[in-house]
């Protein structure tokens, strides 16, 4: 069904873990039940992490989830049926019910997405290897918009995800304006020389691309080249506003695949109304709030994908992260612990600008998803402009000197060697979600109530 464009590391989640050690005397032992969590996982049939993340997130959206299961046997069939002749049975839909509903109701630890991969047309080669997320989010809503085609679903994508942008070209010199409407499901998002959502969107929606010089557009109306200004405006907002970033890309000059691994912030809440055709609606129609994430770690020919997503419903329980510290032992080491003088910044030399900013922070660590921005925000710019080109990727560079910098609290945050035993404090909950530098992300994001 699509190219094998990943090839998947060894996992270690639920499908190794659950075929070991798993036969006794008298038969097979039952599956394990839920965790304290009380959530159901899915287990990887080898390479399918990418499927199991987009299906959490679409079990967890309650506008899809409620959709599909208002749609009974008689619209859908019966999978019972599927094997006899002449019966209509939509089994795409019909597998996608059975298993969230086994992620919903069944007391087990994982469910298996094989049944699921077979309506699908997949092969058991196809289950172990490792596609993008994104194309299979397209694939997956074409196939179920094709098998729900007579239902009253058949504009469930539609009318969760459908948008609509609008492309104009304006003639500089008469003022004819050409235009042309394109729809989509999801927003791919620039990478490539952005650090933020809202740089990119800014660079597709306001930004301007005349035609000059020798790039001039023929104009049908002045029957002439000319000169012209290019633009697009979003003309009609989805509920669901998906946002896929555009980490994989092609060098053609040394015919080989890369990732961009750069910094890229996206805000918790975001307002599209800059980049709308028309502003005059009420605001709560603008303003998203960031939903699901999907993350790919890794390179481009190998990874792993993972997601986060806001439990609207409250279906899991949540479990606080375990101290790093007890307090008692936190109390004793910052009675041990020396405070280091402020470092004087040296603009041009990265290992002092990085040395100063933890050694000023009171914990004296910093997370390392918000490395990046306290340097953009000592320095003025970015990593990527001022020091990738000499330097090579933030986390190399630290990686380079560890005899300066040590990893601690399990690798989420750097801290000085000499001052690795620095408790960490509570940090302010950050003003942004923050990819770091190895990450792919995905953002699923959902519009405010429009009561509150």
């Amino acid at each position: 069904m699509f190219g094998n464009l990943f090839e998947e590391e060894e996992d270690e989640g639920f499908a190794s873990a659950s075929t070991k050690g798993r036969t006794a005397k008298g038969g097979e032992e039952p599956p394990p039940p839920r965790g304290r969590s009380n959530l159901c996982g899915i287990r990887n049939q080898g390479g399918t992490c990418y499927l199991n993340s987009l299906l959490q997130t679409l079990l967890f959206t309650p506008e899809f989830r409620e959709e599909l299961f208002s749609l009974g046997p008689e619209e859908l069939g019966c999978l019972e049926d599927k094997d006899k002749p002449g019966a209509k049975v939509r089994v795409i839909p019909l597998e996608l019910q059975k298993l969230f509903a086994r992620l919903l109701l069944v007391d087990h630890q994982s469910a298996c997405t094989t049944d699921l991969t077979h309506s699908f047309g997949w092969n058991s080669s196809q289950g172990t290897n490792q596609h993008d997320v994104q194309e299979l989010n397209r694939i997956l809503f074409s196939a179920l918009e094709h098998s729900l085609v007579g239902t009253s679903g058949s504009t469930l994508i539609q009318r969760l995800y459908h948008g609509t942008i609008v492309n104009s070209i304006v003639c500089k010199e008469c003022g004819n304006v050409s235009q042309r409407k394109e729809d989509f499901l999801d927003l791919t998002v620039c990478v490539c020389g952005v650090s933020s959502l809202e740089e990119a969107l800014w660079n597709m929606f306001v930004e301007e691309e005349l035609f000059e010089g020798n790039n001039l557009y023929r104009c049908a109306q002045c029957s002439r080249l000319v000169t012209a200004a290019k633009s697009a405006k979003l003309k009609q907002l989805p509920l669901f506003m998906t946002m896929s970033l555009l980490r994989f890309s092609f060098d053609f000059t040394k015919c080989e695949r890369y990732k961009e691994t750069g910094r890229y912030s996206f805000p918790l809440t975001i307002d599209l109304r800059p980049f709308c055709e028309q502003t005059d609606a009420e605001d709560s129609d603008f303003t998203y709030e960031l939903f699901s994430v999907i993350i790919h770690k890794g390179g481009c020919y190998g990874g792993h994908y993972h997601v986060y997503i806001k439990d609207i419903d409250e279906l899991g329980l949540w479990e606080p992260p375990e101290e790093d510290c007890k307090p008692k032992t936190q109390k004793k080491i910052k009675e041990e612990v020396k405070e280091l003088p402020e470092q004087k910044l040296q603009e041009d030399d990265p290992l002092s600008i990085i040395t100063a900013i933890i050694a000023q922070e009171s914990s004296k660590s910093v997370l390392l998803d918000q490395l990046g921005q306290k340097l953009m925000n000592k320095t003025g710019s970015s990593w990527s402009k001022r020091f990738r080109k000499h330097y090579g990727p933030i986390g190399k560079f630290l990686q380079s000197h560890n005899d300066v910098f040590i990893l601690i609290s399990n690798g989420t945050r750097v801290a000085l060697k000499s001052n690795s035993l620095s408790p960490m404090a509570d940090a302010p909950a950050p003003s942004e979600q923050t990819v770091n530098s190895d990450l792919h992300s995905e953002a699923n994001q959902k519009p405010k109530p429009k009561t509150e």
